[in-house]
């Protein structure tokens, strides 16, 4: 299940464009297609898009993730392989993507909604309900606000969301100091410690949700280690670093 990917998203990953559609200078010609002009079996994720346009257009990494970010459609590895799998994936078996999760959250309220009665079947409908809420919310990796509308079934899921991600913060924490951990080496280290530091920033993010509208839904926080340092990204920026200048909408893409 993931909240933050809609229909449009697998499009951008499954819906190869036409090889004249873009310029071959640009960095979404250069996500579908080789520079001989063959098509990839698949599109470049955004890391990989930055990794080729760091060493082609001699730039930092950090500036190549936020040009990769503001001027193509890349998505994050982890979403692509998720919504690729989930398109080859029988619709009985499908995972709910944000579109069908709302579809379903709307349908758990109108339930809760139509059972306000007191006979067995509407107290039942609502105990189910209830419980198809929290186990939403136990789901989830990655803080989403609260798609019900009924107060009952909010503080259920929200209550089962925040638990989870606390949870995800105490296995991560357990195996950053786990003996096999550090015999595995730096890499099973920061592994462990970026799973941490994703769920410390969920939980940020579920106490304080007011202050953190627009990344609800559309911003991904990514853990990248930059001169032997961890950064927190979101949508290719640094929180707190300086910004970027915006581009202008009549500037070419490339």
């Amino acid at each position: 299940m993931a909240p933050s990917l809609d229909y449009a998203a697998e499009a951008r990953v499954t819906l190869r464009p036409p090889q004249g559609l873009f310029h071959p200078a640009t960095l979404e010609h250069r996500r579908w297609y080789r520079t001989d002009g063959t098509p990839r079996a698949q599109p470049l994720t955004r890391e990989a898009l930055s990794l080729r346009l760091a060493a082609d257009g001699d730039l930092s990494m950090k500036e190549a993730r936020s040009r990769v970010a503001r001027r193509s459609h890349a998505l994050p590895a982890a979403d692509q392989a998720w919504l690729i799998a989930r398109r080859d994936t029988p619709l009985a078996r499908r995972p709910l993507n944000q579109a069908e999760y709302l579809a379903l959250a709307e349908a758990l309220d109108g339930v809760w909604q139509a059972s306000a009665g007191a006979s067995r079947v509407e107290r039942a409908n609502r105990r189910i309900a209830l419980r198809v809420a929290a186990a939403l919310g136990g789901l989830l990796d990655e803080y989403v606000a609260s798609p019900f509308k009924s107060a009952a079934l909010s503080e259920a899921f929200s209550a089962h969301h925040l638990a989870h991600l606390r949870q995800t913060i105490e296995n991560s924490r357990q195996a950053e100091s786990d003996s096999g951990i550090l015999l595995a080496g730096p890499k099973a280290w920061f592994a462990a410690k970026t799973a941490r530091m994703r769920a410390e920033h969920q939980i940020g993010l579920a106490k304080s949700p007011a202050a953190f509208p627009a990344m609800q839904l559309s911003g991904r926080p990514m853990v990248a280690v930059v001169g032997g340092h961890l950064y927190m990204f979101v949508d290719g920026r640094r929180p707190g670093a300086r910004p970027v200048p915006a581009v202008p909408v009549f500037a070419t893409f490339g």
